[in-house]
């Protein structure tokens, strides 16, 4: 099948089911920006979302799987948005929505499984210190250590207001709310990080 050529994220949904044809159709065929494109096999089900968008173009995929085992092929294979087939049909048009919009969908109830395909850390090793500058890993380590902002500030020859910048872009670089977070996240993993 040859795509339609339009400017935008298409989305390409290839539903064997014909309840799940039917939940897409019911859900986005009313959309002016969804096309159901011809092929030769009609029990393929092939629907081609056509959506205007500001991001770049490219072919994003939908997965629709029947099992939560199947979720890791489905990323490595390139989905952009992964559904059960059994999920309500306001999720299944939610993942396309957020597909075209966002870039990326996992239906809630894969989410345990998606966090499992992530491996854990080794015990005692060293965090990724590629995001930090070494300032900022200066500033963690101290901070590790249990130093108020002013003793950080004193051990690094720095002011306090600098202090505070160091620590907010560790704290946003980690994804944690406050320090204390940050210190509990480390300490639980096992992980350390070097004085360089």
């Amino acid at each position: 099948m040859a795509p339609v050529e339009a400017p935008g994220v298409r989305v390409a949904l290839a539903l064997r089911s014909g309840t799940l044809r039917d939940k897409i159709d019911d859900l986005l065929g009313h959309l002016d920006w969804v096309h159901r494109c011809g092929s030769r096999d009609p029990t393929a089900g092939v629907v081609f979302v056509d959506a205007p968008t500001a991001q770049p173009g490219g072919v994003r995929v939908v997965a629709v799987l029947t099992e939560p085992a199947a979720l890791g092929p489905a990323i490595r294979a390139g989905a952009h948005g992964v559904v059960l087939a059994d999920d309500p049909a306001e999720d299944i048009g939610r993942a396309v929505h957020d597909v075209v919009r966002h870039g990326g969908w996992v239906s809630p109830r894969l989410a345990g499984t998606l966090l499992g395909l992530v491996p854990a850390a080794a015990p005692g090793a060293a965090v990724d210190p590629v995001d930090l500058t070494a300032r900022e890993r200066e500033a963690l380590r101290l901070l590790a250590d249990g130093l108020e902002n002013a003793d950080i500030a004193a051990a690094m020859f720095i002011s306090v207001s600098a202090v505070k910048y160091h620590v907010s872009n560790i704290l946003r670089k980690f994804d944690c709310r406050d320090r204390t977070q940050l210190v509990a996240r480390l300490n639980r993993s096992g992980k350390t990080w070097s004085q360089d």
